[in-house]
């Protein structure tokens, strides 16, 4: 069993919002084999870069076997700060984003949310990195990815038709991403 470990959008995360119909449709797209964990983020209506790493880590920490990281919006954009800042698990087989923001250019200015300095050295042994971006997202620019692989050259960008910031028709993209991760 291949566990996944998903953390949701900033925002509220009740029916109809945030990252709920990703993780509706995530649910229903996991083939057999693959077991979901989409744990609540502290305060996700006003987030802070302190609190979610902790529970991120918390959530890491809990796993035992094998598995995928995945995140949405802010989720993705943490889930890789948790990696740098306290290392990679021996059981992680890859990470997948999906309209993650890169934090600390001119467009995303909040440090706290950034990868700091050095975090491509100590991401480098990450085994497989998958940016998924729509072509519609209202909120990340289209360029944010390639601002990802500069610092992961490793990663994989995938554009997704017709998908917006919300990404609520998305579970079947982050399903695929999901299990070609686990595959390799």
């Amino acid at each position: 069993m291949t566990q996944v470990l998903f953390i949701h959008s900033a925002g509220a995360q009740g029916p109809g919002e945030g990252s709920h119909s990703l993780v509706a449709g995530l649910r229903a797209a996991l083939p057999d084999g693959f077991a979901l964990e989409a744990p609540m983020m502290p305060r996700p209506d006003n987030p802070e870069a302190e609190p979610w790493i902790a529970a991120i880590k918390g959530a890491l920490d809990a796993i035992t076997g094998d598995f995928v990281l995945a995140g949405h919006s802010l989720g993705g954009s943490t889930a890789l700060q948790v990696l740098d800042r306290f290392g990679i698990p021996s059981n992680l087989l890859g990470v997948v984003t999906l309209a993650s923001p890169f934090w600390g250019g001119p467009d995303w200015p909040y440090a706290a949310f950034a990868l700091p300095d050095g975090a491509s050295e100590r991401l480098k042994p990450l085994r497989r990195v998958i940016i998924l971006q729509g072509d519609r997202d209202e909120v990340v620019a289209e360029d944010h990815p390639e601002r990802y692989r500069k610092i992961l050259p490793q990663a994989e960008i995938r554009i997704l038709p017709d998908i917006d910031h919300g990404a609520a028709e998305a579970g079947p993209d982050l399903a695929k991403a999901i299990t070609d991760v686990a595959a390799r």
